[in-house]
């Protein structure tokens, strides 16, 4: 095993696999570490878990010539409905749709399933020189060394490097041995996961049904299948994940309805806390965080994923620019530039899906009748409505060098 690197990752999940992949594609050597098995061989089992990838974060994967060995099994979304009502009643007459044709940038974003993704991204670290693959490892101390960080792992050995990534998920315990806490609380509510056949054909759009226990999202994939991210109370999705498949599926109909035709449960059912959490800082000498261990939101806007791979682009940008100048590319002084970009982003996203939540997930009349009326001015907005799908595509703000 190498025991001197330019940047070492820790947490080989999606976002810890692109930086090591980003990183490398600038000519940093990379070693990438994880307490689990990080290269897969063997494509994994469908288990309804997909991504809504942003045009931006498109233009990253092709930038780092992956899109070409993903798109194959993607599903464009070329169309939004959004609506809103209650389980009893049903939706109400106000809606928005967004089209696709509205932009320039297109599609506004490709539905991609979680293991298709991993398999690119194993497939690419295994073959890429500059990325060295330390699994089933854990960190237990990380200490100052010559302007470096030395990590001592769980079988005694130690490498070094200049720069240390933490993206190591939402509790991210390097974090927390660096001293980085975060702000956030848990929500009342929990995440439903899971996937469905269904009759009719979607044609490419992508469904947000508000309900005051949560938000349904239906999300196109292919073959006239949609991923299912279903947001309820605690209690609900506690009795919802208890139920056999036919009454699960029952329970879905419900809130999903039957537009699409006949329903088949396919791949697994999964649940899980739904929180916002938010990094009080982003860095440290020699030391920054990405993804999941620098932000959690709740999945209402289908942006965690998006944002870490703006993080990812962001923190390689500006790394790799210092390096060019002669900079000490690890250095506080550096490092900071890199949280003044993104954490006010971050920030700024994690209030806004907060609130929204809370404004969509209430039986309160008054705020019905709001929702019902800022719905009806939305639609009749094509400003409004081409801002949200700029937003919604990852074109708005500052854009790294890696997502033009």
């Amino acid at each position: 095993m190498k025991r001197k690197f330019d940047i070492i990752v820790v947490g080989a999940g999606i976002n810890g696999k692109v930086m090591s992949l980003a990183a490398a594609h600038q000519g940093f050597s990379v070693g990438l570490i994880d307490q689990k098995k990080i290269v897969e061989d063997t494509l994994q089992k469908f288990d309804g878990r997909a991504y809504a990838i942003a045009f931006s974060s498109v233009q990253m994967l092709k930038n780092l010539d992956l899109w070409d060995k993903i798109s194959k099994t993607a599903q464009p979304v070329l169309n939004i409905k959004v609506s809103h009502g209650t389980l009893e009643g049903g939706p109400f007459s106000s809606n928005i749709t967004f089209k696709n044709a509205d932009i320039e940038e297109s599609p506004m974003a490709q539905m991609v399933e979680d293991r298709y993704l991993r398999q690119c991204l194993s497939s690419e670290i295994k073959k890429n020189n500059l990325v060295e693959v330390i699994e089933q490892k854990q960190v237990r101390q990380i200490i100052d060394y010559n302007d470096k960080k030395q990590l001592i792992l769980s079988d005694s050995s130690k490498i070094q490097a200049s720069l240390v990534v933490a993206s190591d998920g939402i509790a991210s315990p390097i974090s927390k041995i660096m001293g980085i806490r975060k702000t956030g609380w848990r929500y009342k509510q929990s995440g439903l996961v899971c996937a469905v056949q269904h009759e009719y054909c979607s044609k490419n759009t992508a469904y947000q049904h508000f309900l005051p226990e949560g938000p349904l999202a239906i999300l196109p994939l292919q073959n006239n299948i949609a991923s299912i991210v279903w947001t309820e109370n605690i209690q609900n999705a506690s009795t919802i994940s208890k139920m056999t498949d036919d009454e699960y599926l029952g329970a879905l109909h419900k809130r999903f309805g039957d537009f699409l035709g006949q329903l088949k449960l396919t791949g697994k059912r999964s649940s899980f806390p739904l929180s916002l959490s938010i990094a009080e800082k982003y860095v440290t000498n020699n030391f920054a965080v990405i993804g999941d261990a620098a932000h959690g939101y709740h999945p209402i806007a289908g942006q965690g994923l998006n944002a870490g791979f703006r993080d990812i682009a962001a923190l390689v940008d500006v790394i790799t620019s210092a390096r060019d100048r002669g900079e000490n590319f690890s250095s506080l002084n550096v490092l900071n530039r890199y949280q003044e970009w993104r954490r006010f982003d971050n920030q700024t996203l994690g209030f806004a899906t907060d609130n929204f939540n809370k404004f969509f997930s209430s039986y309160n009349p008054l705020l019905s009748s709001l929702r019902n009326f800022g719905m009806k001015i939305v639609e009749g907005s094509g400003y409004g409505k081409r801002a949200f799908m700029k937003q919604a595509a990852g074109l708005n703000g500052d854009l790294p060098t890696l997502m033009r």
